[in-house]
């Protein structure tokens, strides 16, 4: 899967909540029309550097990682899923980018910004749990607390039933930490994902299914999302 379908892929549903992302409805619809195998790539990475809490680390792993284009699969999986790229980027390069892409971007003033860059801890990764957890909205939409810090992430579960809904088995996250095993009911788009069986390990984001996750997938996004949870626990 290319990296532009992948960030559209987790972008698509806190956008069309109205949450980040383009506003225009016509934009909206390009994204799902890119998803149904139309629409223009180049109309779409523009529309996808509107995405100002994502689109800033696609840049800055690239750039940690010496590659050219910032939608490059490996760099789009890194921050959505987390991959060996993560661990290249120095914790001053995402510091740095904090303070300067974030500043007066929805909610964030550069005083905010310089302040939430001073207490980063210092084994932090920019990942999507990173910036869930310890950064937090950077539109001002949405309050990331609570309950919404779990919808937020990106979870990853085992498809238990399938009906015109989908239920999975996931640990869910409280309190900063992973809890037991309890079931979730997701909504499920066919055209986003065509195939889907009970057993099937998937990915979810604010809710819906997003991707079936092969062995890989799960170890890199259950490491990730652990390093950003013990990195508020120390």
């Amino acid at each position: 899967m290319s990296g532009i379908k992948l960030a559209v892929l987790y972008g698509i549903y806190p956008c069309l909540l109205g949450f980040c992302g383009p506003k225009q409805e016509s934009q909206k619809k390009a994204l799902l029309d890119y998803l149904d195998g139309k629409g223009n790539e180049e109309e779409v990475k523009e529309i996808l550097r509107q995405f100002i809490g994502a689109y800033p680390y696609y840049e800055l792993i690239a750039r940690e990682n010496s590659i050219q284009d910032c939608f490059d699969q490996k760099v789009v999986e890194a921050y959505w899923i987390g991959n060996e790229l993560l661990d290249n980027v120095k914790i001053d390069s995402l510091k740095s980018m904090i303070v300067k892409d974030f500043s007066n971007q929805g909610v964030f003033s550069k005083e905010e910004s310089e302040e939430k860059a001073g207490q980063i801890p210092d084994n932090s990764k920019p990942h999507h749990s990173f910036h869930v957890f310890v950064i937090g909205s950077v539109t001002g939409i949405v309050s990331l607390e609570g309950k919404l810090l779990d919808i937020c992430r990106v979870s990853w579960g085992e498809v238990k039933e399938i009906s015109d809904k989908v239920v999975v088995k996931y640990k869910h996250i409280s309190d900063n930490s992973f809890k037991d095993y309890i079931e979730k009911i997701l909504s499920w788009d066919r055209k986003i994902v065509p195939s889907l069986k009970v057993g099937d390990k998937v990915s979810f984001h604010w809710n819906n299914v997003i991707q079936i996750l092969n062995s890989k997938d799960i170890d890199n996004l259950e490491k990730y999302t652990q390093i950003t949870l013990n990195s508020l626990n120390d």
